[in-house]
């Protein structure tokens, strides 16, 4: 593999091999001067069996895709009510109501984290089901999904970040005071109440 240099076409600005994980993500696995060398090094990784996607991508031009924060639209057994948690942490967004989650780990399956994320900050099994329409970019490199999740087992408690919890319906979903970043996927808890 040889440097990045400057230029046009096909030789520099460079060129990044990439690959598509089984979760999605999208990583750099090399940079390349020439074009070719890369296509030559993912054409390499597919005759070798990797079940991953590789392309080649301008190196000005390829985005890695944010980090992902996952909420859990948490339905109750009956799926006639959605959980909202409203954050005690940090300062900036105490007060304000959310569908709880976290960040995804590398390696980690968004639906995986989910389920994880619902036993650390709520002290219940869940079942991730499906990811709603849509994302927020919380920050640069920092995207929000929100996914529907069922309650399996366990009574949803506050245990990290949060000081209460509502079970809100179709009627009441409004009520509360929803962080912006979460809005979006208002409408489509609705559909589903």
């Amino acid at each position: 593999m040889s440097g990045v240099t400057g230029g046009t076409g096909d030789t520099g600005p460079g060129w990044l091999l990439m690959r598509q994980d089984d979760n999605g993500n999208r990583v750099e696995m090399a940079r390349f001067d020439v074009r070719a060398e890369g296509e030559a090094a993912a054409a390499e990784f597919e005759a070798r069996g990797h079940k991953q996607l590789y392309w080649v991508a301008p190196a000005a031009q390829a985005v890695l895709p944010a980090r992902v924060v996952v909420g859990a639209a948490l339905f109750d057994a009956e799926g006639g009510r959605v959980l909202a948690a409203r954050r005690s942490a940090p300062e900036a967004l105490a007060g304000r109501w959310e569908f709880p989650g976290g960040k995804v780990e590398p390696g980690e399956s968004v639906p995986a984290a989910l389920e994880r994320e619902l036993r650390e900050e709520l002290g219940v099994a869940a079942r991730a089901v499906e990811r709603l329409p849509g994302a927020w970019e919380v920050r640069p490199g920092l995207e929000l999904q929100i996914w529907t999740a069922e309650l399996v087992s366990g009574e949803p408690r506050p245990l990290q970040d949060h000081d209460e919890l509502r079970w809100l319906d179709a009627t009441t979903l409004d009520s509360v005071d929803w962080l912006p970043q979460d809005r979006f996927a208002l409408p489509h808890v609705a559909e589903r109440l």
